[in-house]
């Protein structure tokens, strides 16, 4: 029987036996929790990527925020030190502030109303983003937001007295929800869990399944039944690091990126049923 350091030492020299000499790897930031459909969704365009390509395209996950807040992975790839992101319109509000519009509170009302109006903009979202030094590879649905607070929220004035998060990095937001009276506290999301522990804040913006996942709803155990606005995102890949992919593949996994967040639509419905189920 093979011991198992030598069963793992050859299993490695096989999967970098696997992989051409002159393969580009492209290195993927996400806030996608481990196990989430988003995590398996985006692990899914790898294994699509390797196979398109015949393993000359390797895309390297890191999921779960251990690359950071979605800010962080923006400046990380400017500098060099990522190649790619699958992040939300909080994300690309830090490419292209002009995507935001999309997400305001009460804009859109439905997932055909998204669906419409995203499909309309995107090749406008897509060229500004472009502009920026970022490739759209794909656009993906994220679900609807609900508040979450630790204490109920019947009127404005019961969240007026909470201390609400927003994403760190966006002074508009921040500007105006104060403006409205709110008290807001700036914060990378990766900091919400420890800051609802220890009240440095009160209320969130979130989607079932995220607040589930993080175990954010353990605290802030109230959610409103306003969807207050779609959750949607994108993956982006720098323009460097795009230019390196051969040019007749680079629509081939563009396809199979986007149909693969098509598939996720119906596997995200059901998923935030079960998370509110189970919160």
């Amino acid at each position: 029987r093979m011991k198992r350091p030598a069963a793992l030492l050859l299993a490695c020299v096989a999967l970098v036996a696997a992989v051409p000499a002159g393969a580009l790897t492209i290195k993927m930031g996400s806030l996608a929790p481990t196990g989430s459909p988003w995590e398996a969704g985006l692990r899914g365009i790898a294994a699509e990527w390797a196979r398109l390509s015949n393993n000359t395209v390797i895309l390297k996950l890191y999921a779960g925020g251990i690359v950071g807040d979605e800010p962080d992975m923006i400046r990380k790839i400017r500098i060099g030190q990522l190649d790619a992101a699958a992040i939300t319109v909080s994300g690309l509000n830090g490419i292209f502030s002009g995507v935001k519009a999309l997400s305001y509170p009460l804009f859109l009302s439905s997932d055909d109303e998204l669906d419409y109006v995203l499909g309309k903009m995107q090749p406008f979202f897509e060229r500004e983003i472009e502009r920026r030094g970022f490739k759209v590879v794909m656009w993906a649905p994220a679900g609807w937001v609900y508040f979450y607070s630790r204490g109920p929220i019947v009127t404005p004035e019961d969240l007026k007295k909470q201390k609400l998060w927003v994403w760190v990095g966006d002074p508009d937001e921040v500007q105006a929800w104060q403006s409205s009276g709110f008290h807001v506290v700036p914060l990378p999301s990766t900091d919400i869990m420890t800051s609802l522990q220890g009240g440095m804040i009160d209320a969130l913006v979130a989607s079932p399944l995220l607040a589930a996942s993080n175990q954010w709803f353990g605290i802030a155990q109230n959610q409103t039944g306003l969807r207050l606005a779609p959750m949607f995102g994108a993956a982006v890949v720098s323009t460097a690091a795009w230019g390196k992919v051969p040019k007749d593949l680079q629509p081939k996994l563009i396809a199979a990126a986007q149909k693969a967040a098509d598939a996720l639509v119906p596997q995200l419905v059901k998923a935030d049923e079960d998370a509110i189920t189970v919160m």
